[in-house]
This record gives structure tokens, C-alpha cells and sequence, in this order.
């Protein structure tokens, strides 16, 4: 493994309680991201260094951008539209017994949306499919709790975290359909790297996951899942990752136990790993503006 000889700089600092699902939106050169605890959406627009909250209520557990721009919450009991004025539009109710709440969230090229749920117990969550039909599919089930996905530039491939038993998987993945199949562990975590949170993928199809207690965000090789970088943070607990900035050339990373004080846990960080570009997400299309 070889390290990366940089320091992540602090993009901004709202000591967020659990800073997740950082997202880049390429035509307002922003960032999103949300603090599920404190039920708020954070934005940082990148030209002129401003941080704006844009939403504060309930819960939200994930979030995508859908293709006219607006946001789509996922959060404890329903899903709702962010519009571009701040307010908030209902879509759909959405509860299940033995789920305490969605949990990080991805839209797939068809802008389909998975969705992962944290469960009342290590197996009742899983994850659901948001069709653009209306229809809902659970397509994986027995983890407590669902983490980061992504899929792979071929659209042949999904990857989905289990923070409960600390791997990544792999899972075959028919683009026509939204399908996936065949799912098989493609890294077991060991204890002492923290456990595997969110995650994202370069361009090269290599993976970037988030060390939760483990001070780092890791990138494993795309072939076989060996760890081919580090980037160590200066917080225990890096949440989740993103590519984003110009060419999509900055790793973004959010964090988690900010207690509103000086540390920086809870921060949003950037880092620049030369060599190394992102891609974009996919947008969700579930709704209608």
C-alpha cells in the first residue's frame, strides 16, 4: 500500500453530527451534503467560498439530485422534493416495520434510485429500488446497516456496502432493467482499518471508501479490492466520499462527531490525489418539477 503524501484541507466546518452523502453538482459548481442527526442539507458554493444551509427539518437519511435540479430527501417516513426556492414538496410516504430510516442513497443511469435502510436489527435493513414507473423493489435484504454504492463505468457492475459485517460487495448489474445479481463479497474489512462507510468510485473503476474510526478513506484496486492508497484525515471518522471540482479532480469527504465546538470533526474535507479523476453522479428522475 502507498500512502498519499497530502493532508486533506478543510472546504468548510459546520460541526456536523453525521455529515454524509456529499454530492457535487457540476452546473452551480457546488457541494451538497447533509447532517442526518441535525436534519439539515448544507451547500458550499466553491467560487466564492460560501456555506449556506438549505434545508433544516426532519431526519433525512439520503439524498439525490433529480435531472431539473431539485433535490430528492429520503428521509425517516417519506420522500420529498427540495425545490430550487427552498421549499419542500411531498412525493411519497415510505415506512417499514423493522427499518429505523434510509441510510446513504445512489441514483443508477436510468436514474432509478437505491435506496439503503439501517434496521432495528444486524439483519432487517437492506436496500430498495425507486423505479420511474412508481414501482418499489427490496433487492437486498439481512444487513443492519446499508452504506455506499456505486456502479462501474461499464454499467456491468454495483458495488454496496454492509457496515454491519464490514465489506464490500459486488453484485452483476443489467443497465436495461435495474437488475442486479450474483452478489458475492469483494473486500472483507479488518477491524483495525475501522469499519467500510460510504464510498465512490474514479475513473479507472478503483474504489474510494470512507474508514469510519479509522481515520482514512482507502482506495483498493479495482481488480481485485487490495488497498492502493490511504489518505489519512485528521478525524476519526470519515463518513463518506466524492468526486467533484473542476474535472472532477477533488476527493471530497464528509465527517461525523462534530459537537459544535472547535474540533474538527464533523468538517468536510478536500484532497487532491494526483493522477486521480472522478465522475459524476447520475441524477435521479423520479419526479416531476
Amino acid at each position: 500500500m502507498a500512502d498519499v503524501t497530502l493532508t486533506p484541507v478543510v472546504l468548510a466546518n459546520q460541526h456536523c453530527q453525521l455529515g454524509e452523502n456529499p454530492l457535487w453538482d457540476e452546473e452551480a459548481g457546488a457541494l451538497y451534503w447533509e447532517d442526518i442527526l441535525a436534519g439539515h442539507v448544507w451547500r458550499h458554493a466553491v467560487a466564492s467560498g460560501r456555506t449556506e444551509r438549505v434545508y433544516a427539518g426532519e431526519t433525512v437519511g439520503g439524498f439525490t439530485q433529480e435531472a431539473d435540479g431539485a433535490l430528492l430527501l429520503f428521509r425517516e417516513k417519506d420522500i420529498v422534493r427540495l425545490e430550487h426556492d427552498g421549499s419542500v414538496r411531498g412525493w411519497r410516504s415510505f415506512a417499514e416495520a423493522g427499518n429505523t430510516r434510509f441510510n446513504d442513497v445512489t441514483a443508477d443511469p436510468h436514474g432509478r434510485v437505491f435506496a439503503g435502510t439501517m434496521g432495528a436489527t444486524e439483519t432487517s435493513g437492506g436496500v430498495y429500488r425507486f423505479d420511474p414507473d412508481g414501482a418499489v423493489r427490496r433487492v437486498i435484504t439481512g444487513t443492519g446497516v446499508s452504506n455506499g454504492m456505486a456502479f462501474t463505468a461499464d454499467r456491468k457492475h454495483f458495488f454496496w456496502t454492509c457496515s454491519t459485517r464490514c465489506q464490500i460487495w459486488i453484485y452483476d448489474y443489467d443497465e436495461a432493467s435495474g437488475e442486479i445479481a450474483n452478489g458475492r463479497v469483494w473486500y472483507q474489512c479488518e477491524k483495525a482499518e475501522g469499519t467500510c462507510d460510504g464510498l465512490t468510485i474514479d475513473r479507472e473503476d478503483n474504489v474510494w471508501s470512507a474508514r469510519w474510526d479509522g481515520f482514512a478513506v482507502r482506495q483498493h484496486a479495482a481488480r481485485d479490492g487490495r488497498v492502493l492508497r490511504e489518505i489519512r484525515f485528521p478525524v476519526a471518522k470519515p463518513s463518506s466520499v466524492a468526486f467533484g471540482g473542476k474535472d472532477f479532480a477533488t476527493l471530497f469527504a464528509t465527517s461525523a462527531g462534530g459537537d459544535g465546538r472547535a474540533s474538527l470533526d464533523g468538517a468536510v474535507f478536500a484532497a487532491t490525489v494526483p493522477g486521480v479523476r472522478g465522475r459524476a453522479k447520475f441524477r435521479s428522475r423520479l419526479t416531476r418539477g
